[in-house]
């Protein structure tokens, strides 16, 4: 009877393990989760001064942002759950629903500092960035056409050629709007992409001298583009106006020194620092925490990137590789553009800091991308038979 009851413990002791035991990447599922909780703590502290005069709540920006991080967890949960292998078969029509979401916003997009960037979404007093959704739907659609050329991925004709059309027309319909800094990003992780998969240097030179060129033309014919440059290059100006910002941000970084002022008591936040609790809170981690915080969240996004390279090492499918590939590039190139901009290494571009910044659509879709990087980290042990043949 004793023996019994001893098997039948036993065996409840293992249902529990079972039902607990993560699955996946646990370093790349700690990392997300930990950036999203400093994001909830640092927008509460960031936005607490300017909510306090908009709307006399000083959390309501960060209540509703711990809102949108909760619907972040839910699609990281659901990405991890879905088997990444079914985006293969949808991509194209995942692109078509990123472009067409794009294109929209001309029509039915809601304007904000003469952009058109959100739509307004009915009763629920919030907006969507289609831009985040294009950028990820061509990470899946690179993913595909990668893994289906083959070979011919260094055919200019059957490879290159329709791939550089695709990211041409998405980057495009992105600076239309005009989002020049979204634009140029996906621009980078579609090149490094096509360089993983196998394309040719002397193509994807070409193709980046053009967009370059593009770039410069684009510089010359936006006065607002051209102030900013010309500011950037100029940055030693704090009283310029389009420096105004970084000078403030070095400020922030300045007063945190090793340790930081501490939390809630960083004095930037306080209308000094405009976007504190979007495109600069980096700025407000390094006021509040100091280098170590930074150099902490900084470590983070390396370790990211590092796990997800060695994840696509392992993955014998082709398609998950491609796509673990764009992923960890795209949440590692935001991390890094956000932190040069707020130390003045680097024009400003309104990149969110992937997890931390206040937000909705990037929080959410990086969310979902990590859960689906997650997911293809789960199949990394599954008989061969299962996963299938790297370039089936």
């Amino acid at each position: 009877m004793k023996s019994t009851n001893t098997k039948s413990l036993r065996r409840d002791v293992t249902s529990v393990k079972n039902a607990l035991a993560i699955d996946c990447d646990r370093r790349i599922l700690f990392i997300v989760l930990f950036l999203m909780g400093i994001g909830v703590s640092l927008v509460a502290s960031s936005s607490s001064f300017f909510a306090g005069g908009l709307f006399e709540d000083h959390f309501a920006l960060m209540r509703r942002h711990a809102g949108r991080a909760a619907l972040a967890l839910l699609a990281l949960m659901f990405a991890m759950r879905v088997d990444y292998r079914i985006y293969r078969k949808i991509a194209p029509m995942l692109l078509l629903v990123g472009v067409v979401l794009m294109l929209g916003l001309f029509v039915f997009g809601h304007t904000v500092r003469d952009t058109v960037r959100w739509y307004l979404l009915p009763m629920t007093n919030t907006s969507l960035q289609p831009a985040e959704i294009a950028r990820l739907s061509l990470i899946f659609f690179l993913a595909y056409w990668i893994t289906r050329a083959g070979n011919d991925i260094t055919d200019f004709k059957r490879g290159f050629l329709p791939a550089a059309a695709v990211i041409t027309l998405v980057a495009a319909a992105i600076a239309a709007t005009p989002n020049y800094g979204t634009a140029s990003a996906t621009t980078a992780i579609a090149l490094v992409m096509l360089f993983v998969g196998g394309a040719r240097l002397l193509h994807l030179a070409g193709f980046a001298a053009l967009g370059l060129s593009g770039a410069a033309i684009k510089v010359f014919q936006s006065g607002y583009v051209r102030d900013r440059v010309a500011a950037f290059i100029n940055g030693s100006d704090g009283t310029h106006e389009l420096n105004w910002q970084v000078h403030q941000s070095l400020i922030g970084f300045g007063s945190g020194g090793v340790f930081g002022v501490g939390f809630g008591d960083s004095q930037q936040k306080l209308n000094w620092l405009p976007d504190a609790y979007t495109d600069f809170i980096f700025s407000i981690l390094g006021e509040e925490g100091g280098l170590v915080m930074t150099l902490i969240v900084s470590g983070l996004f390396l370790l990211f990137i590092l796990r997800a390279l060695k994840i696509s090492r392992l993955c014998s499918d082709h398609f998950g590789e491609m796509l673990v590939v764009g992923i960890g590039t795209s949440i590692f190139l935001y991390a890094v553009l956000n932190m040069y901009v707020a130390t003045g290494l680097f024009p400003v571009t309104g990149l969110p800091l992937p997890f931390i910044s206040y937000g909705g659509s990037a929080l959410v879709v990086n969310a979902f991308a990590a859960g689906v990087l997650l997911n293809i980290s789960r199949r990394l042990h599954e008989p061969e038979k299962e996963r299938g043949l790297r370039h089936a």
